[in-house]
């Protein structure tokens, strides 16, 4: 019986550990699941948030970006209910593919899956599915195979998704605004554009909680120090 007993201690803790094994991305690894969860009514395509929100962050972010992924698991979910949730923070995304090499283009086709989710209004759910599956840049983790899984998991209708998926004229916009952010100085990820003024990296929360709670008073804010940790 000892034996018996010490034997499903390990099967048990085993799978424990399969279970919870981070992903390294990739068609052939399982997706791990976020431990986020969003209110319907609060998104909107690729935004999130009251639109009378007094503080306005737009994210400018990569999918295959590692800088981005650590800011998606640490701080996006705090900054949701602190300040999303209360009615204080609108977020706005905005994919933009600086990071991709490869031919498929990952970082394009990423962005490009997530706006198919965000035309039925699973933007959040893709999003975050990504980053937490983040695989290695260009290397083809983020294949065909594993953007169909994430989409199938983010909730969509399938056959709706495949078919924007498959359409000539979603990419472009893509790269239209990749353009748009390098030539406004956009050129790392993540970037917040909080208000109209950018700050780049993964930012200090307790600095960026601070910022927003005197924003939220103020129309038109001055040029605020760094969020960057110290």
């Amino acid at each position: 019986m000892a034996l018996v007993s010490v034997a499903a201690l390990v099967v048990g803790a085993a799978l424990v550990l399969v279970a919870t094994r981070p992903s390294t991305g990739g068609s052939g690894a399982d997706l791990v699941i976020p431990p986020v969860t969003y209110i319907a009514s609060l998104d909107d395509g690729t935004t999130m948030g009251s639109n009378a929100a007094p503080v306005v962050v737009e994210i400018f972010a990569d999918f295959q970006c590692p800088a981005c992924k650590q800011f998606v698991m640490t701080q996006l979910p705090q900054l949701v209910t602190d300040f999303v949730k209360p009615g204080i923070v609108r977020l706005e995304a905005r994919d933009i593919d600086i990071r991709g090499s490869s031919n498929p283009d990952e970082s394009l086709e990423l962005a490009a899956g997530a706006f198919c989710a965000a035309e039925q209004n699973r933007y959040w759910q893709f999003h975050d599915l990504v980053f937490w599956n983040q695989g290695r840049e260009n290397r083809g983790d983020h294949n065909a195979a594993f953007i169909s899984r994430v989409a199938d998991q983010a909730g969509v209708d399938m056959a709706a998704w495949s078919t924007c998926n498959a359409r000539t004229d979603i990419r472009q916009p893509i790269k239209v605004r990749t353009a748009s952010a390098l030539s406004a100085g956009i050129d790392s990820t993540p970037t917040l554009r909080i208000n109209g003024t950018n700050y780049v990296g993964v930012p200090d929360y307790a600095k960026l909680s601070a910022l927003i709670t005197r924003l939220a008073g103020v129309t038109s804010p001055a040029q605020s120090p760094s969020l960057a940790p110290t």
